[in-house]
């Protein structure tokens, strides 16, 4: 993922895949343990890139319903830096 251009459609489904083994076990992912956790760390490093948080951002700028729902859903979870003034959500 990290080798293609940033857009908003790649930057959400990274998040979410990001998301998902976050909060499921890796079984649900179809991983070890060790792998999850290697996948995880590789694609946050890709959403912390300055390209892919300027993406983020301008999504989020422009009101794509996608970018609103990280900021205020997902990316406090996972403290990604496109978002950095929003709070883990509770609910969540």
């Amino acid at each position: 993922m990290g080798l293609l251009d940033p857009t908003i459609e790649r930057y959400f489904t990274i998040a979410v895949l990001t998301q998902h083994l976050t909060t499921e076990p890796s079984e649900a992912a179809g991983c070890t343990a060790a792998q999850q956790q290697a996948l995880r760390v590789a694609y946050l490093e890709v959403l912390d890139r300055g390209e892919w948080t300027q993406a983020a951002r301008a999504g989020l700028a422009e009101d794509d319903n996608r970018m609103r729902w990280l900021a205020d859903h997902r990316a406090p979870q996972l403290r990604l830096r496109a978002f950095p003034d929003r709070e883990p959500d509770s609910e969540e």
